[in-house]
């Protein structure tokens, strides 16, 4: 089977047919750190620009779950705009960093099923959404169906177009083990089934390349850390469930404190005060019982008036 060759622009209007036609366009740009994903995803946003007669801007650009959401869906009722609120139809939005919004060890936020829900009812506002992740396959499996098209950059000018397969029957439309053993005999993507076309492109400029570096310096560092907050609900329940689970072994009888403590990386102590139903007994970070140099486990200055109850 022989490589589909085909132009940047000639795909960029394959995509605005396909919004026009009242269809989606997710795309997640994947490959390895600095082989060109933020170049291909600028130069193929310039020409969809064109054939949609808009002009291009790197305020299209986002790294942030919140900004992208707004502009997709407005502001949230109630609150006030932060990101100059609800973008016009067939606008394209680029999601640099992917991988900072929809993680996949990070599905049980409620903030991610929101956007991961909303990704599945925005089909009417006719938007390009263009996102680069180191690894596709690391995005939250709810996203990775919302995805039209997975495209890989093998090296910086080239890039290889798949699309999801049309089967009634199919568990896993990118048949990913399958492209796997193919490519690893093949060496090349031509005879994946998932395969579409392989595109062409070229560098940035150097004002344009300026421009893409003077954005990201300013948005991307705003948003550094934003999968990392942890909210004290959350981190209740997951304590309080926690210390059932330890109460539950105890009382079998089978295990000792120290045994229980390796188990789940709480000192003798601590271990007693959940036992004994120690007011307090709520750790948020651990000391390991085997000398490893872990953070350091101290009580919690506030403890929960009532611990919330655990789901059966």
């Amino acid at each position: 089977m022989s490589k589909k060759l085909e132009s940047l622009k000639n795909f960029a209007k394959t995509l605005h047919d396909t919004l026009v036609s009242d269809r989606d366009i997710n795309i997640g740009v994947g490959g390895m750190t600095g082989e060109g994903k933020s170049v291909f995803m600028t130069q193929l946003i310039k020409e969809y620009c064109i054939i949609s007669n808009q002009k291009f801007s790197f305020n299209c650009m986002t790294w942030e779950r919140e900004e992208l959401l707004e502009w997709i869906d407005g502001e949230k009722e109630g609150e006030k705009q932060k990101y100059g609120g609800q973008i016009p139809q067939f606008s394209p939005i680029i999601a640099d960093e992917l991988i900072s919004m929809f993680y996949k060890r990070n599905w049980y936020e409620d903030e991610q099923k929101e956007s991961v829900e909303l990704f599945n009812k925005c089909r009417d506002r006719h938007l390009l959404i263009i996102g680069g992740i180191p690894s596709f396959w690391d995005l939250d499996g709810g996203m990775l169906n919302r995805i039209r098209f997975y495209i890989y950059i093998p090296y910086r000018g080239v890039a290889w177009v798949f699309q999801q397969e049309n089967n009634p029957f199919s568990v896993d439309k990118w048949n990913a083990r399958e492209n796997m053993k193919i490519f690893r005999k093949k060496k090349v993507p031509y005879y994946c089934p998932n395969f579409l076309c392989e595109l062409k492109y070229d560098d940035l400029d150097p004002q344009t390349k300026q421009e893409y570096y003077n954005i990201r310096n300013t948005k991307r560092k705003n948003t550094e850390g934003q999968n990392k907050k942890v909210k004290p609900e959350r981190k209740i329940k997951a304590i309080t469930q926690r210390n059932t689970l330890l109460l539950e072994l105890w009382n079998t009888g089978k295990y000792s404190k120290k045994k229980l403590g390796r188990m789940i990386y709480m000192n003798d102590s601590q271990i007693c005060d959940v036992i004994n139903g120690v007011a307090g007994a709520v750790y948020d970070t651990y000391t390991r019982t085997d000398g490893d140099k872990s953070p350091s486990l101290s009580p919690s200055n506030t403890p929960p008036a009532q611990a919330p109850e655990v789901p059966e």
